[in-house]
């Protein structure tokens, strides 16, 4: 009895981040793209672990490349925290904090580059 009640608590605590997660399209019907005002797009929206992002864009065209605060800042594309180039790349935010992406061929041009708070 005590191992049903301690499966079913942790049901109770995992279940409802995966039922309750968000997919976000990352600029919409825009897709990851240059001249796209992610600074808007991501206006207004909450984002929470168990959300994840799906970056659609023209792969060799654009990348998706994982930065810290430095990077996002003056667009270095390494160190990173992963890189990403199939053209349909969905990320899963496991871990609050803060997230930041840039396009490594965009990101100075264009502003190609997104940052979000994940509660």
């Amino acid at each position: 009895m005590a191992r049903v009640t301690y499966l079913l608590v942790i049901a109770l605590l995992v279940l409802p981040s995966v039922v309750f997660a968000t997919r976000y399209v990352v600029g919409d019907d825009e897709g990851w793209n240059s001249g796209v005002d992610y600074y808007a797009w991501v206006e207004g929206k909450t984002f929470y672990v168990g959300d994840s992002l799906a970056f659609n864009y023209n792969a060799g065209a654009h990348n998706v490349v994982v930065v810290d605060t430095n990077g996002y800042d003056q667009c270095l594309a390494s160190p990173n925290n992963g890189a990403y180039n199939s053209g349909h790349d969905v990320l899963t935010f496991n871990v609050a904090g803060d997230y930041y992406f840039i396009c490594e061929w965009h990101c100075n041009h264009t502003d190609q580059k997104l940052k979000v708070t994940v509660n």
